[in-house]
């Protein structure tokens, strides 16, 4: 069986981040990092693949990401803790591409890997989010764009041959659901922690190598990608105003006339 996880290289939500002219985020300005929601991703895929192979069904995991050069350390990042393969999807006129046109190149990269290897992936595990836009739409339009179901939010995940299920905690509740596989699903950042990496996988991720691809390669023409095939445009941006001062409040009466001001407190007649 074979199991794609997704991964991104985001930038550091502690370091300096900003928008350029065109008001697409500027990556080069900050240092850049797994994204954090994709390390749950990572482990959720191989605690699937280690338990499918312990009850005889070998699966391997492949790891696939978007992004300039530098995106091709979240591929190696899951290498190193014992994904199988790495793949990575990187061409200049991927540039601005929106979640709509990030979804559409992963779905014809996962294609493309399918028709190469003869095999379907099982499994498209994704964490729920990018903390570079916090959409956390792309899980979804992927599926759509492969004709496959998803679950979304999952904290849980049991995978067989033939099915994943999953938990996720509602407002009102735990839901348990299942579906028939091929499918994806998203997880929520507790699922799972990463593992630490050993010997053997850093041993082997040094010897393994990265596939790279361009838009060409998956089957995608440059009106297809990049800002040139996104349904989004960006009209305006502005830099976030700053905060303004603390405003020390001497007693509880003039925190009540403070929120009553701000419209923040409903005063009674």
């Amino acid at each position: 069986m074979r199991i794609l996880v997704l991964v991104k290289q985001v930038p550091d939500i502690t370091s300096d981040r900003g928008l350029g002219a065109e008001g697409t985020l500027v990556r080069e300005s900050s240092q850049a990092v797994l994204n954090e929601l994709d390390e749950g991703a990572i482990e959720s895929a191989l605690r699937a693949a280690d338990a499918l192979g312990a009850a005889g069904t070998p699966a391997e995991v492949t790891a696939l990401t978007m992004g300039p050069a530098g995106a091709v350390a979240a591929v190696k990042k899951a290498l190193q803790v014992g994904a199988g393969a790495a793949v990575h999807v990187s061409d200049d006129s991927l540039a601005g591409s929106d979640a709509v046109v990030t979804a559409r190149v992963l779905a014809a990269a996962a294609r493309h890997l399918e028709e190469a290897n003869g095999e379907p992936f099982a499994l498209v595990v994704a964490g729920m989010s990018a903390l570079d836009g916090l959409g956390s739409v792309v899980p979804a339009l992927l599926a759509a764009e492969l004709g496959r179901p998803i679950i979304s939010c999952a904290t849980s995940l049991e995978v067989t041959p033939e099915t994943v299920t999953a938990t996720r905690e509602t407002p009102t509740g735990s839901e348990r659901l299942r579906a028939p596989l091929p499918a994806v699903v998203s997880v929520s950042d507790t699922i799972a922690a990463l593992r630490v990496p050993n010997f053997t996988t850093m041993m082997a991720a040094r010897k393994a190598g990265v596939t790279t691809l361009t838009a060409a390669d998956v089957g995608l023409a440059a009106h297809e990608v990049g800002a040139a095939g996104s349904p989004t445009r960006i009209t305006a941006h502005a830099p976030r105003p700053p905060r303004p001062p603390a405003q020390v409040l001497d007693g509880a009466g003039a925190l009540v006339d403070a929120l009553a001001e701000r419209g923040l407190l409903e005063v009674g007649a």
